[in-house]
Protein backbone atom coordinates (compact mmCIF):
# COMPACT_ATOMS: atom_id res chain seq x y z
CA UNK A 1 0.00 0.00 0.00
CA UNK A 2 1.20 3.35 -1.01
CA UNK A 3 1.09 6.11 1.91
CA UNK A 4 0.44 9.52 0.45
CA UNK A 5 2.04 12.34 2.68
CA UNK A 6 -0.73 15.61 2.92
CA UNK A 7 2.19 17.70 4.07
CA UNK A 8 3.83 17.01 0.69
CA UNK A 9 0.00 16.79 -1.13
CA UNK A 10 -2.07 19.31 0.59
CA UNK A 11 -5.66 19.46 -0.62
CA UNK A 12 -7.13 21.60 -3.35
CA UNK A 13 -8.59 24.05 -1.15
CA UNK A 14 -5.43 24.30 1.42
CA UNK A 15 -3.48 26.86 0.38
CA UNK A 16 0.26 27.47 0.95
CA UNK A 17 1.30 30.89 2.67
CA UNK A 18 5.18 31.78 2.77
CA UNK A 19 5.73 34.73 5.34
CA UNK A 20 9.03 37.00 5.59
CA UNK A 21 9.79 39.39 8.33
CA UNK A 22 11.26 42.72 8.35
CA UNK A 23 14.42 43.81 9.82
CA UNK A 24 15.38 42.95 13.76
CA UNK A 25 12.46 39.91 13.37
CA UNK A 26 12.31 36.77 12.46
CA UNK A 27 9.73 34.29 11.65
CA UNK A 28 7.98 34.76 15.51
CA UNK A 29 6.55 37.85 14.28
CA UNK A 30 4.19 36.15 12.12
CA UNK A 31 2.54 34.32 15.13
CA UNK A 32 -0.81 35.95 15.68
CA UNK A 33 -1.50 35.85 11.28
CA UNK A 34 -0.02 32.34 11.38
CA UNK A 35 -2.63 31.37 14.24
CA UNK A 36 -5.30 32.66 11.75
CA UNK A 37 -4.16 31.19 8.70
CA UNK A 38 -3.44 27.70 10.41
CA UNK A 39 -7.27 27.97 11.94
CA UNK A 40 -8.86 28.43 8.37
CA UNK A 41 -6.66 25.00 7.21
CA UNK A 42 -3.74 26.53 5.43
CA UNK A 43 -0.31 25.42 5.88
CA UNK A 44 1.86 28.49 7.14
CA UNK A 45 5.92 29.23 7.03
CA UNK A 46 7.16 31.80 8.79
CA UNK A 47 10.75 32.36 7.85
CA UNK A 48 13.80 33.90 9.66
CA UNK A 49 16.62 35.45 7.39
CA UNK A 50 19.87 33.88 8.54
CA UNK A 51 21.75 36.40 11.42
CA UNK A 52 18.44 37.56 13.27
CA UNK A 53 15.99 35.52 15.55
CA UNK A 54 16.57 32.03 16.33
CA UNK A 55 19.52 32.45 13.58
CA UNK A 56 21.12 35.21 15.39
CA UNK A 57 24.29 32.60 16.82
CA UNK A 58 24.81 32.73 12.45
CA UNK A 59 25.48 36.57 12.01
CA UNK A 60 28.72 36.69 10.22
CA UNK A 61 30.54 39.25 7.87
CA UNK A 62 29.54 36.17 5.28
CA UNK A 63 25.99 37.13 5.58
CA UNK A 64 24.69 39.05 2.13
CA UNK A 65 21.29 40.24 0.36
CA UNK A 66 22.08 36.46 -1.70
CA UNK A 67 22.24 34.49 1.67
CA UNK A 68 18.55 36.19 2.39
CA UNK A 69 17.22 35.24 -1.06
CA UNK A 70 18.82 31.43 -0.62
CA UNK A 71 17.40 31.24 2.55
CA UNK A 72 14.12 31.95 1.45
CA UNK A 73 14.07 29.94 -2.16
CA UNK A 74 15.91 27.40 -0.35
CA UNK A 75 12.82 26.87 1.78
CA UNK A 76 10.51 26.48 -0.82
CA UNK A 77 12.25 23.90 -2.54
CA UNK A 78 13.38 21.80 0.13
CA UNK A 79 9.62 21.70 1.21
CA UNK A 80 9.02 21.16 -2.42
CA UNK A 81 6.62 24.16 -1.94
CA UNK A 82 4.25 25.01 -4.92
CA UNK A 83 1.48 27.75 -5.33
CA UNK A 84 2.61 29.83 -2.69
CA UNK A 85 0.97 32.96 -1.53
CA UNK A 86 4.40 35.09 -0.85
CA UNK A 87 4.46 37.50 1.74
CA UNK A 88 7.18 40.52 3.21
CA UNK A 89 6.81 42.70 5.20
CA UNK A 90 9.11 46.03 5.08
CA UNK A 91 12.56 45.03 4.71
CA UNK A 92 11.57 41.50 3.52
CA UNK A 93 10.26 42.78 0.46
CA UNK A 94 13.89 43.66 -0.75
CA UNK A 95 14.60 40.01 -0.46
CA UNK A 96 11.06 38.95 -2.29
CA UNK A 97 11.74 41.17 -4.81
CA UNK A 98 14.76 39.01 -6.05
CA UNK A 99 13.33 35.56 -5.32
CA UNK A 100 10.17 36.82 -6.97
CA UNK A 101 12.48 37.39 -10.44
CA UNK A 102 14.17 33.88 -10.08
CA UNK A 103 11.45 31.04 -9.06
CA UNK A 104 7.62 32.58 -10.20
CA UNK A 105 6.75 28.94 -10.92
CA UNK A 106 6.85 27.91 -7.32
CA UNK A 107 4.23 31.09 -6.43
CA UNK A 108 0.74 31.93 -7.28
CA UNK A 109 0.66 35.41 -5.68
CA UNK A 110 2.86 38.06 -3.72
CA UNK A 111 2.15 40.45 -1.23
CA UNK A 112 4.33 43.39 -0.54
CA UNK A 113 3.27 44.39 3.55
CA UNK A 114 4.00 47.92 3.88
CA UNK A 115 7.25 46.47 2.36
CA UNK A 116 10.09 48.03 0.63
CA UNK A 117 10.16 47.65 -3.12
CA UNK A 118 13.54 48.24 -4.89
CA UNK A 119 14.17 48.59 -8.45
CA UNK A 120 16.99 47.33 -10.27
CA UNK A 121 20.54 48.35 -9.02
CA UNK A 122 19.15 49.72 -6.04
CA UNK A 123 20.00 48.24 -2.56
CA UNK A 124 17.65 49.02 0.33
CA UNK A 125 19.92 52.11 1.68
CA UNK A 126 18.84 53.70 -1.45
CA UNK A 127 15.40 53.93 -0.54
CA UNK A 128 16.19 54.95 3.07
CA UNK A 129 16.41 58.85 2.96
CA UNK A 130 19.16 61.22 4.23
CA UNK A 131 18.10 61.43 7.70
CA UNK A 132 19.60 60.42 11.28
CA UNK A 133 18.66 57.15 11.06
CA UNK A 134 19.98 56.58 7.76
CA UNK A 135 23.47 58.02 8.48
CA UNK A 136 23.86 56.14 11.39
CA UNK A 137 23.04 52.86 9.77
CA UNK A 138 25.91 53.96 6.92
CA UNK A 139 28.35 54.91 9.95
CA UNK A 140 27.90 51.40 11.56
CA UNK A 141 27.99 49.67 8.00
CA UNK A 142 31.41 50.58 7.27
CA UNK A 143 32.68 48.89 10.62
CA UNK A 144 29.91 46.90 12.02
CA UNK A 145 28.55 43.26 11.16
CA UNK A 146 24.75 44.50 12.36
CA UNK A 147 22.81 47.73 13.61
CA UNK A 148 21.00 47.29 16.78
CA UNK A 149 17.37 47.27 17.59
CA UNK A 150 15.36 50.00 17.78
CA UNK A 151 13.12 50.78 20.92
CA UNK A 152 10.19 52.20 21.23
CA UNK A 153 7.89 50.55 18.76
CA UNK A 154 3.86 51.71 19.31
CA UNK A 155 2.01 48.88 20.15
CA UNK A 156 -1.80 48.53 21.26
CA UNK A 157 -0.84 47.04 24.53
CA UNK A 158 2.44 47.04 27.48
CA UNK A 159 2.18 42.93 26.83
CA UNK A 160 2.74 43.25 23.18
CA UNK A 161 5.31 46.00 23.04
CA UNK A 162 7.43 43.78 25.96
CA UNK A 163 7.04 40.76 23.57
CA UNK A 164 8.07 42.37 20.74
CA UNK A 165 11.37 44.15 22.10
CA UNK A 166 12.06 40.96 23.69
CA UNK A 167 12.59 39.27 20.74
CA UNK A 168 14.71 41.91 18.30
CA UNK A 169 18.18 41.29 17.38
CA UNK A 170 20.41 43.05 15.81
CA UNK A 171 20.08 43.02 11.95
CA UNK A 172 22.91 42.16 9.71
CA UNK A 173 23.74 45.74 7.81
CA UNK A 174 25.40 43.87 4.69
CA UNK A 175 22.03 43.08 2.72
CA UNK A 176 20.93 46.66 2.89
CA UNK A 177 24.29 47.63 1.34
CA UNK A 178 24.14 44.95 -1.74
CA UNK A 179 21.95 46.13 -4.81
CA UNK A 180 19.80 43.87 -6.50
CA UNK A 181 19.75 42.96 -10.03
CA UNK A 182 16.23 41.91 -11.58
CA UNK A 183 15.60 40.37 -14.81
CA UNK A 184 12.23 40.49 -15.33
CA UNK A 185 9.90 43.15 -14.81
CA UNK A 186 8.80 44.25 -11.39
CA UNK A 187 6.43 40.71 -10.46
CA UNK A 188 7.65 38.77 -13.40
CA UNK A 189 4.27 38.44 -14.43
CA UNK A 190 2.25 37.25 -11.41
CA UNK A 191 -0.76 38.50 -9.55
CA UNK A 192 0.61 41.47 -7.08
CA UNK A 193 -0.73 42.98 -4.41
CA UNK A 194 0.55 45.62 -2.19
CA UNK A 195 -0.54 46.38 0.99
CA UNK A 196 0.14 49.85 2.52
CA UNK A 197 -0.59 51.35 6.01
CA UNK A 198 -2.23 54.76 6.28
CA UNK A 199 -1.24 57.18 7.33
CA UNK A 200 2.12 56.13 6.26
CA UNK A 201 4.72 57.63 8.44
CA UNK A 202 8.13 55.42 6.89
CA UNK A 203 9.56 57.64 3.71
CA UNK A 204 11.13 54.36 2.39
CA UNK A 205 7.69 52.80 2.76
CA UNK A 206 6.00 55.80 1.23
CA UNK A 207 8.22 55.71 -1.83
CA UNK A 208 7.34 51.95 -2.16
CA UNK A 209 3.85 52.73 -2.18
CA UNK A 210 3.90 54.98 -4.83
CA UNK A 211 6.18 52.83 -7.01
CA UNK A 212 3.22 49.77 -6.79
CA UNK A 213 1.00 52.49 -7.76
CA UNK A 214 2.44 53.31 -10.71
CA UNK A 215 2.51 49.88 -12.33
CA UNK A 216 -0.78 49.33 -14.10
CA UNK A 217 -1.42 45.30 -12.66
CA UNK A 218 -0.95 45.75 -9.30
CA UNK A 219 -3.46 45.83 -6.98
CA UNK A 220 -2.77 48.44 -3.84
CA UNK A 221 -5.40 48.17 -0.90
CA UNK A 222 -4.77 50.56 2.22
CA UNK A 223 -5.42 49.26 5.83
CA UNK A 224 -5.30 52.07 8.86
CA UNK A 225 -2.18 51.05 11.06
CA UNK A 226 0.87 51.57 12.18
CA UNK A 227 4.09 50.10 10.59
CA UNK A 228 3.51 46.71 12.09
CA UNK A 229 0.16 45.96 10.74
CA UNK A 230 0.86 42.21 11.83
CA UNK A 231 0.76 42.72 14.82
CA UNK A 232 -1.68 45.63 14.98
CA UNK A 233 -4.44 43.91 12.90
CA UNK A 234 -3.48 39.99 12.72
CA UNK A 235 -6.93 38.77 11.68
CA UNK A 236 -7.34 41.59 8.98
CA UNK A 237 -4.41 40.68 7.28
CA UNK A 238 -5.01 37.05 7.58
CA UNK A 239 -8.07 38.01 6.04
CA UNK A 240 -6.68 39.94 3.10
CA UNK A 241 -3.84 37.09 3.05
CA UNK A 242 -7.13 34.35 2.22
CA UNK A 243 -8.56 37.11 -0.82
CA UNK A 244 -5.37 37.10 -2.39
CA UNK A 245 -4.59 33.64 -2.29
CA UNK A 246 -7.78 33.03 -3.98
CA UNK A 247 -7.68 35.14 -6.81
CA UNK A 248 -6.52 34.14 -10.08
Amino acid sequence: MTLSNPFLHPSPLQRTFVLLPGSWCGGWCWTPVARHLEAAGHRVFPLTFSGVGERAHLLSESITLETHVADVINAIRYADLHDVVLVAHSYGGITMTVVVDRIPERLRHVVYLDAMLPMSGECAMDIIPENDLAQRMRRLGRSNLSLPAPIGAHFSTPGMRDWFHSLLTPQPLRPYLDRIELHHPHGNGLPVTYVTCTPGRLPAIMLSARRARAIPSWRVMEIASGHNVHLHRPADVAEILLDCAERP
